[in-house]
């Protein structure tokens, strides 16, 4: 299995959550307070806000951890690129429960429409061109001219519990995110000759749901886990090989 690089998990609300503007120095205050009750101490250490107070960011000096709240999504982001740490899923939902819980005891976050978990792998074709390489992988497309900044973009939309058609804006199904891209192209970590795949499984929620948010994203993860498998397998049979850690 491809090693996790990078890992987030998302939330959105159906409404955007004005309340932020006002509350988003509250909601930071809970969140460092988690340091000495289950956070260790340097897990978030800076914090920055927008301007106009509508985006509140934190995170720890090495980048491991990163928090971002707005008035219209949650995230919480994983970089495990200069990390001493890997990947642990279990671990890492532990953390996204303590600070979901401090954050909504302030924001009393409802009528959520849409959770969702991003993983960023890297991969080695053993080419000085990884455009080329993806291009000639990924499509038919022939061209006598160096291929650059290759991407390729796509989605696969699953029916959920209601199995109504799959339809961003009123029903409920699981939508797959399938992102191939030259690694050079990286806006953290860029790494030429090498290939960035991102998947992206996501939860729309028709109706909306007040419920355990965490309860609902390790009930998503074991559909991660299986698109995982298969994105993996996928991506070897092309050629390329995993990268290892750090």
């Amino acid at each position: 299995m491809a090693i996790v690089r990078k890992f987030t998990i998302g939330v959105q609300p159906f409404a955007k959550m004005f309340r932020v503007y006002g509350k988003g120095g509250e909601v930071v205050d809970a969140v460092l307070r988690l340091r000495t009750k289950g956070l260790h101490d340097d897990f978030f250490s800076e914090v920055v806000v927008s301007n106009d107070r509508t985006a509140f960011r934190l995170s720890s000096e090495d980048q491991l951890n990163s928090l971002q709240l707005t008035d219209e999504n949650f995230t919480f982001t994983k970089d495990y690129y200069e990390a001493n740490t890997s990947f642990d899923f279990k671990k890492v939902l532990d953390e996204f429960r303590l600070i979901w819980s401090a954050v909504n005891a302030v924001l009393n976050i409802q009528d959520v429409r849409r959770i969702g978990m991003v993983a960023e792998y890297r991969y080695s074709a053993e080419t000085k061109s990884a455009s080329g390489w993806l291009r000639e992988k990924l499509t038919k497309l022939e061209t006598q001219l160096l291929t650059e900044k290759f991407q390729l973009r796509f989605e696969e939309r699953a029916p959920a519990s209601d199995g109504l058609a799959p339809d961003p804006k009123k029903a409920d199904f699981i939508n797959y995110i399938y992102n191939f891209y030259d690694a050079s192209m990286d806006a953290s970590h860029p790494s030429p000759g090498s290939i960035d795949v991102n998947l992206d499984v996501q939860r729309y929620f028709a109706p909306v749901i007040n419920s355990s948010v965490p309860d609902e994203i390790l009930k998503l993860h074991k559909h991660f886990e299986k698109a995982e498998g298969h994105l993996d397998d996928k991506v070897k049979a092309f050629g390329a090989m995993s990268h290892g850690k750090k």
